[in-house]
C-alpha cells in the first residue's frame, strides 16, 4: 500500500452483532410480558428486584438496568427502598436525543410496534440527488456513488414518519444495505460499528403536497430531522433526512447546571 493510500473500510456483514444484550431482552421481557400483556395495571406494584432476579436467573445490576430502561421509556415509577409501580401508557415513542439510536429501537424501547412501509433502495450516480452535496468536500467525495433508502414507518397501519437515507458507496455497497437492512440504515452502521455520533437539526414544517400525500392529510405540521452521521474520524458516512408526525414522538433533552 502505497503512502497515503487509506485502508480498505471494512464491509463484513458478518460482523452484525448476532444477539441484543441481555439487559435489553429482560427489560422487553418484563415489558411484554407484565405491562403490555395487561397482567398488571396502572397502580399495580412490579415484582421486586428479587423475583425477577429469580424469575430472569440474571444479577442485580442486569435487572436494575432493565427497570432503568422501563423507567427512562415511562413505563415505571421507581421508588427507591420501596419498589416500582405501573404507569399508564405513554402514547408517543419517548426518548432522550443524547442517545445514537434508531426510530426502530426508540419504538422497541417504548413497546411500540413499528412497520416499514414504502421500502425503496436504489443507487444514485454523483450528482443524481441534490442531498448528496454534502459528502463534497469531505473524505467520501470521490466515491462513485451512494445508496438512497427511503420508507414509511407505520404504527397500527398510520404512516408517523418518512425517512430518507444517503449512504456512500465506500461505506456500504447497494447490494450490502440490501442484505443487512432490516427497517434502520442506522442500526446497521451501528452493528458494522461505523457511526460513532450524528449532529442533527429539528425544525417544525407544514407538510407540502407530497409530504401531505404520504402522510395521508393535508396542511398537517410535521417534525424535520436533518441529521450528519459520522465515524470517529468525523468523516460523514449518512445523510438522514426524517419528517416525523409530532403527536407519535416524544424526545427528551437533560439540561445540565453548569460546574
Amino acid at each position: 500500500m502505497s503512502a497515503g493510500t487509506k485502508p480498505p473500510v471494512s464491509r463484513d456483514i458478518s460482523r452484525i452483532r448476532a444477539r441484543r444484550p441481555l439487559q435489553s431482552e429482560i427489560r422487553d421481557t418484563i415489558l411484554r410480558e407484565f405491562i403490555l400483556s395487561g397482567k398488571l395495571r396502572p397502580g399495580d406494584k412490579m415484582p421486586s428486584e428479587n423475583e425477577l432476579c429469580e424469575i430472569f436467573g440474571a444479577s442485580r445490576v442486569t435487572i436494575r438496568t432493565a427497570m432503568q430502561g422501563l423507567k427512562d421509556a415511562g413505563y415505571i415509577r421507581i421508588v427507591r427502598g420501596s419498589g416500582s409501580w405501573v404507569l399508564p401508557r405513554p402514547e408517543a415513542i419517548r426518548s432522550g436525543l443524547d442517545r445514537l439510536v434508531s426510530f426502530d429501537t426508540f419504538a422497541s424501547d417504548s413497546g411500540r410496534p413499528i412497520d416499514t412501509g414504502e421500502l425503496e433502495i436504489v443507487h444514485l450516480a454523483p450528482g443524481d440527488d441534490k442531498h448528496c452535496e454534502v459528502f463534497e468536500g469531505a473524505d467520501s467525495s470521490g466515491a462513485t456513488g451512494f445508496t438512497r433508502v427511503s420508507r414509511t414507518k407505520l404504527i397500527d397501519g398510520r404512516v408517523v414518519a418518512w425517512i430518507v437515507d444517503y449512504v456512500p458507496d465506500e461505506v456500504l455497497s447497494t447490494d450490502e444495505i440490501r442484505q443487512s437492512f432490516k427497517g434502520s440504515v442506522l442500526d446497521v452502521l451501528l452493528d458494522l460499528d461505523s457511526a460513532a455520533y450524528s449532529d442533527c437539526t429539528i425544525i417544525p414544517v407544514i407538510a407540502d403536497p407530497e409530504m401531505a400525500d404520504r402522510f395521508g392529510c393535508a396542511h398537517v405540521p410535521l417534525l424535520q430531522i436533518s441529521e450528519l452521521t459520522r465515524a470517529e474520524s468525523g468523516r460523514i458516512i449518512n445523510r438522514s433526512e426524517a419528517w416525523l408526525a409530532p403527536d407519535a414522538f416524544t424526545f427528551q433533552l437533560r439540561r445540565r447546571r453548569e460546574n
